[in-house]
């Protein structure tokens, strides 16, 4: 799936190297989840595992974290906090049964971060994919040689090895040791065999059970994925670049206007500008996104129509022949001075055969941050690490202008925020609940014209030495007031800061201090002293969390625009009720992983880490 510019709240996470900085609070709400821990059927396939059907499947459903051959360097691995397994290598692979890769696939294994598979794939489907998985670490090569060996040596044993209940529950290492030492009426054919010997006939015997031969090593799974023959399972070829269906990055421009196909529709809108008359040269491009129905899956929605056609002077624009399937979402965007801006996305409902867009919006651009009117800075230290102060500075503001103010980034700054002396491990990114941030090419990100409040976020350590912390905050903007917030226990001094006195913030107790009419330039000194009553993080939702959100974390992956809308689309009736901490299995494990990133980034103590995770695990088991 094409990962774009317009990613929101996780763009700056992106741009800037942040990392997800939801500690153990909610992810997003009425996310997909999959049902965990699925009752399993008969341990072995009906029917002859089909290789090139699940050389398809694995492509779509697994090489994006397991990699092409298997070797656990997907694109998505580098998401995950956990090694993902290399299948393909022969060490890990020999070793084990089809029947527990299939107990795998179907069931998920949580605490890695796979999902089950059960709701997506058939039964045989699944067969398939771990058939297919088990011919990576082979080359024919061996297994010709295998053949060799096994019909020089046992030309009447190929029966023996064809029972598709019995052969599932061998693992390769399984079956050298029967062909070594014999098992019933199989002789001990392979005593005399060499170690790789013993290993090319346990492949070849493996093979005897597929309905298709292993693929060679020039048929990966990104070129069987293209080639799975029709009707197998429910694999089905990959779009072709020149078809309506071109995956993202392969665009086409639309056909003439015609009358509109079995299945298809005709998508328009219009583009306009603030500033008068449209820009010419203006091209467009539509996106359609697929998310899955299926309650079970675990999919996010996927990109599946690119397709592009200039404006018209007038600004409209019109793609014929869509296909427009119910549910399937589409939204346009147009690229002016290298800022992307996109229309509200919009659904297709049954028998729609015409969809009209939301405009597409442009503005003008200006580097010049000064035009922003910020609303608050806030800070708030938190004392949980032995030894450093946790540092979150939270800047709100919104822009009231009639242009795009570009917000340049060299990848490790944000020019309005300034960071004191001493500072480490600095990260950015953008709050949960700030308006939309689009990308601005290689310049950094945009914040258009918005009535809402946009908010950035940054967080840093400071080493303490568990008396006392000199601050030296410089201020980069104009603000009206900036609020300061710590740990009860901890008393601040200095400048010109005003003490509002302990406060009770969601059953959590804080010192609270504000000091107001900040200008550009200024310096805020102040002391930080005294000891938190509370060494742990505090539990439920932190001031802190009340900035920061963990939408950012299903947002890598998907158009801002559209997640707004799914999650959006959802019935608010459940929000009128009393909720538990965590709706489905998926929340809990995203939860994790942001925990995971925060742990990793230093950025929560150890003990509070491992004791809130072993909550997290725990709820998971509640929810099997």
């Amino acid at each position: 799936m094409k990962f774009r510019y317009m990613l929101s709240m996780a763009l700056l996470s992106i741009l800037l190297g942040g990392c997800s900085l939801a500690s153990d609070i909610t992810p997003p709400p009425n996310y997909v989840s999959p049902t965990p821990l699925p009752t399993l059927g008969a341990l072995y396939p009906a029917s002859a595992p089909n290789i090139q059907n699940g050389a398809a499947l694995f492509a779509q459903n697994c090489a994006p974290c397991h990699g092409d051959s298997g070797l656990g360097n997907g694109p998505q691995s580098q998401q995950l906090p956990v090694t993902v397994p290399a299948l393909g290598l022969s060490d890990i692979a020999r070793s084990a049964s089809p029947a527990q890769w299939f107990t795998t696939v179907s069931q998920g294994n949580l605490d890695r971060f796979m999902p089950p598979f059960s709701g997506t794939l058939s039964d045989q489907d699944r067969w398939d994919v771990i058939s297919y998985v088990l011919t990576l670490h082979t080359k024919p090569d061996q297994i010709a040689q295998g053949k060799t060996l096994f019909d020089a040596n046992c030309p009447n044993c190929a029966s023996e090895f064809t029972d598709l209940k019995t052969m599932a529950a061998l693992s390769e290492d399984d079956i050298i040791g029967i062909i070594q030492k014999g098992q019933g009426d199989i002789p001990a054919f392979g005593a005399h065999f060499s170690p790789d010997q013993a290993l090319d006939v346990a492949m070849y015997i493996r093979s005897l059970t597929f309905a298709a031969t292993p693929s060679t090593p020039a048929m990966t799974a990104s070129t069987l994925a293209t080639t799975a023959p029709a009707g197998t399972g429910t694999a089905a070829a990959a779009p072709s670049a020149s078809t309506p269906e071109a995956t993202s990055g392969a665009a086409a421009t639309t056909a003439p206007a015609s009358p509109n196909a079995a299945g298809t529709g005709t998508v328009s809108g219009t583009v306009q500008f603030n500033g008068g008359p449209l820009p010419a040269g203006l091209t467009v491009t539509l996106h359609g996104y697929d998310h899955p129905q299926d309650q079970n899956s675990t999919a996010t929605p996927a990109e599946v129509v690119t397709l592009t056609s200039p404006a018209a002077p007038d600004g409209s624009f019109r793609f014929p022949d869509v296909p427009m399937p119910v549910n399937r979402l589409f939204t346009a965007e147009v690229d002016y001075q290298d800022v992307q801006y996109e229309s509200d996305p919009a659904a297709v409902t049954a028998g729609m055969t015409s969809l009209v867009l939301s405009p597409v919006k442009l503005y003008d651009t200006t580097p010049d941050f000064s035009t922003l009117t910020f609303n608050q800075i806030h800070l708030y230290f938190d004392f949980a690490t032995q030894g450093q102060a946790q540092v979150y500075e939270i800047y709100a503001f919104t822009n009231a202008t009639d242009k795009t103010v570009i917000i340049s980034t060299d990848g490790a700054t944000v020019p309005f925020i300034k960071i004191p002396d001493g500072a480490q491990n600095v990260n950015y990114q953008a709050d949960q609940n700030s308006s939309t941030f689009v990308g601005a090419g290689t310049n950094g990100v945009a914040a258009p014209p918005n009535s809402k409040a946009y908010a950035i976020i940054a967080t840093f350590n400071m080493p303490y030495d568990n008396k006392q912390l000199e601050i030296r905050q410089p201020i980069a903007v104009d603000s009206p007031s900036m609020v300061l917030l710590l740990p009860d226990g901890m008393k601040a001094s200095g400048g010109q800061l005003t003490d509002n006195g302990l406060q009770t913030v969601q059953n959590n107790s804080f010192e609270t201090y504000s000091e107001s009419d900040l200008s550009a330039g200024d310096v805020l000194d102040f002391t930080i002293t005294g000891t938190p009553k509370n060494t742990t993080a505090p539990s439920g939702n932190s001031p802190a969390l009340l900035f920061i959100g963990a939408g950012a974390l299903g947002l890598m992956l998907i158009g801002a625009g559209v997640w707004f809308f799914l999650r959006d689309q959802k019935s608010t009736a459940e929000e009128e009720e009393e909720q538990d901490e965590f709706d489905s299995a998926d929340e809990v494990m995203d939860a994790i992983l942001a925990l995971d990133d925060l742990h990793r980034a230093g950025q929560i103590k150890d003990d509070a880490y491992q004791k809130r995770r072993a909550e997290l695990k725990e709820i998971l088991k509640e929810m099997a």
